[in-house]
């Protein structure tokens, strides 16, 4: 059941990009919310640093695909 403080994503991606999370959590035995939820955490960081610059999506996807080196 969930809980009253909590919230939903729910989101599509590729065949490709599903398949790459699922060996990634299966390599480090960890869930696919857990993998998820650490990456948006990595975001936090980068919003308090630039506060006043305009978010650049290409920007983020570099963060996150650096994530998994």
């Amino acid at each position: 059941m969930p809980r009253k403080d909590q919230g939903w994503i729910t989101f599509q991606s590729s065949t490709e990009e599903l398949q790459i999370l699922e060996q990634y959590c299966k390599r480090h035995q960890r869930t696919k919310t857990d993998v998820l939820r650490s990456l948006v955490r990595t975001l936090q960081p980068k919003l308090l640093k630039n506060r006043s610059q305009r978010f650049d999506s290409t920007e983020v996807d570099l963060d996150l695909f650096s994530y998994f080196e």
